[in-house]
């Protein structure tokens, strides 16, 4: 019996060892380039951080060098890559390039999602309050919530940036974890401590971990239930004691610079509802609040049969609420509701945001589908009833075969270059140096460096702006006037390239019809060929394995768009054959453009339900 159950915690410990593994896998998938925007940003915030002079220094906001004044994120992230690149670059000076702490902070994500897997199975073991010699039914959960945790194809594609995603699922679990073992546990203060260290380093990584004061509330109840008030009381102001202190100390500049956390905070909740229109938002115009964020985890990211099982065993658990049969799981329950009901709300639905449910909705699955298992013996029964006990296990199977496939298919993408390195290196065979290229602005201009090949040996085509300032790369995202068909007109008998690092502008922008017609006009020219540009070669990657190709276009943008977008070049025909007046005419013909513009000064763009722009009042 003790090599029995010795086994079963090596098999955990071997799938967090395994996760790690391929989380690692490809790491240096932009070869160096930082495709990622928001990692992006976020190694600049890092490599300007530095210690204080002075105590007086560190309590001056404005002047810290170790206030980030950057609170899109929380600051704990960036303390610990900035911490972690310093403690390297003591052995090797070279750690500290933006190049080699890049893949750092990625080892770093892919260590925390590894650690995930370790939490959810232990969570699992709790949730199945098994006390049976052995807990065969614990370690069941454990192990297949845990393995499918390992191939979930969202997490493995996550622990491939340094994006706080990883990172914020880490703690969300971890206070999940502690609030189900606070909720009957005779060491209440050891289970606070921990709830409260997760729940502050939660906020310290994104403030959007504020809804876990529900689940924590829900389990200090159920222990009030069981026990006594008393045994509840001390545990809630020991966890809000912690909570706070932790928070203080990985993230001071909450407090120390508050106004401006305040603002930034503000900023990005009326972002995240549609109060703010920015270009990299609108791909989500026309979109369904809950059905495109549920679509998106059925299909990509927990893949289709995990998915599935985990919408049943979502609905399943509520049934088994009303029934006021739930236990411990009304905690993970009352997470997975509260969240996902204000996130799911949300105008802004970037795949990402609904992360920290993943691994509750993977336990709630896993349960489904043990629960119909029956522990008759097969020589007992007769053949129908024989089928009816063999179907839980080959739903096992198919669930666990179907994360498995589509997690090592969107792994594989990183076996070959990414696209964005494909089209640079095509267009230093092909393209002549000193030609004039263009690019789309809120995009990456091509081609990057790659190897010994150098970008500068082409130009990017200039033009002045409304100001006189001079602009690089097509402002496709502003709004359609005959100023801006002019432009284009002038600019592109000019230009010998166009590309198109990702598909980003060509499939948001159609999405507002009302608004866009010029520009939707001028897409469905340049790829029919009717623009004097042809294209000359695409490059696209989707997840595969064993020659199984899935198509995720029409996934969110977020889920293809920094690892495998497809790029394109357009090559200008020779002889041009329309002078700028021609061209003019040509993308105007037949364009009813806006009767007014939608940037008159004092007004706040919103997108409705229709995909179309109307403007409020600041």
């Amino acid at each position: 019996m003790k090599i029995i159950v010795r086994w079963r915690p090596l098999a955990l410990f071997g799938l967090t060892v395994l996760g790690l593994l391929l989380r690692l896998y490809g790491l240096n998938w932009d070869q160096g380039n930082n495709f990622h925007p928001d990692e992006r940003q976020i190694l600049f915030q890092v490599m300007k951080l530095a210690w204080p002079n002075s105590i007086a220094q560190f309590f001056d906001p404005q002047n810290s060098p170790l206030n980030p004044h950057f609170f899109a994120y929380g600051s704990f992230p960036l303390y610990l890559l900035a911490f972690v690149g310093s403690i390297l670059a003591r052995f090797s000076p070279g750690m500290g390039t933006i190049d080699n702490l890049t893949l750092v902070g990625r080892a770093i994500s892919a260590l925390f999602d590894s650690g995930t897997i370790l939490l959810t199975g232990w969570l699992g073991l709790l949730l199945a309050n098994d006390s049976t010699p052995g807990r065969q039914r614990g370690w069941a959960l454990a192990l297949l919530s845990a393995a499918l945790v390992t191939f979930t194809p969202f997490q493995l594609q996550l622990s491939h940036f340094y994006a706080v995603d990883t990172l914020l699922l880490f703690f969300v679990v971890l206070t999940m974890l502690a609030c189900v073992a606070l909720a009957d546990t005779d060491r209440p203060i050891r289970w606070s401590l921990v709830a409260g260290l997760g729940y502050g380093l939660a906020l310290a990584t994104k403030f959007s971990a504020a809804p876990l004061a529900v689940p924590l509330l829900v389990a200090l109840a159920i222990r009030w239930y069981k026990h006594d008030l008393y045994s509840a009381l001390i545990p809630l102001l020991l966890v809000m004691s912690t909570t706070w202190l932790v928070f203080l100390i990985a993230m001071p500049y909450a407090f120390l610079d508050l106004p401006n956390f305040v603002q930034q905070l503000t900023e990005q909740g009326d972002l995240a509802r549609g109060l703010i229109d920015f270009p990299y938002v609108r791909q989500f115009a026309g979109t369904t609040p809950y059905v495109y964020e549920a679509q998106n985890m059925l299909l990509w990211g927990m893949g289709l049969m995990l998915g599935f099982a985990a919408f049943v065993g979502f609905l399943w658990l509520l049934w088994r609420a009303w029934r006021r049969d739930a236990g411990s799981w009304l905690i993970v329950l009352s997470w997975v509701l509260i969240y996902g009901a204000i996130t799911g709300s949300f105008y802004v639905k970037f795949m990402r945001y609904m992360l920290p449910i993943y691994p509750f909705l993977t336990l709630m699955a896993a349960a489904l589908v043990l629960a119909f298992i029956r522990r008759e013996r097969m020589v007992e029964l007769d053949y129908k009833k024989r089928v009816l006990v063999a179907l839980p296990y080959v739903a096992i199977l198919l669930v666990l075969a179907g994360t498995m496939f589509q997690g090592l298919a969107l792994l594989n993408v990183y076996s070959q270059p990414n696209t964005r390195i494909q089209a640079s290196l095509w267009i230093y065979s092909h393209v002549k140096p000193g030609s004039v290229l263009t690019y789309e602005q809120w995009d990456d201009p091509l081609p990057v460096l790659v190897g010994n090949h150098d970008p500068y040996i082409y130009s990017q085509a200039t033009y002045p702006d409304a100001s006189g300032q001079l602009q690089t790369g097509l402002d496709l995202y502003g709004d359609d006037t005959t100023n801006k068909a002019r432009q284009l007109a002038r600019l592109l008998p000019t230009i010998d390239v166009i590309t198109m690092a990702t598909d980003r502008l060509d499939k948001s922008i159609p999405r507002l019809p009302f608004r866009y017609p010029l520009t939707i006009h001028y897409y469905q020219l340049l790829f029919s060929g009717q623009l004097g540009f042809h294209l000359a070669a695409q490059f696209e990657n989707h997840p595969n394995l064993f020659g199984i190709t899935l198509n995720d276009s029409s996934a969110d943008e977020s889920y293809s768009v920094f690892d495998h977008p497809t790029s394109r070049i357009f090559v200008r025909d020779n002889p041009y054959p329309y002078t700028s007046d021609q061209l003019y005419h040509k993308l105007l013909e037949g364009v009813q453009l806006p009767p007014l513009s939608l940037s008159l000064q004092g007004g706040r763009r919103l997108c409705n339900s229709d995909g179309d722009v109307g403007l409020r009042g600041v």
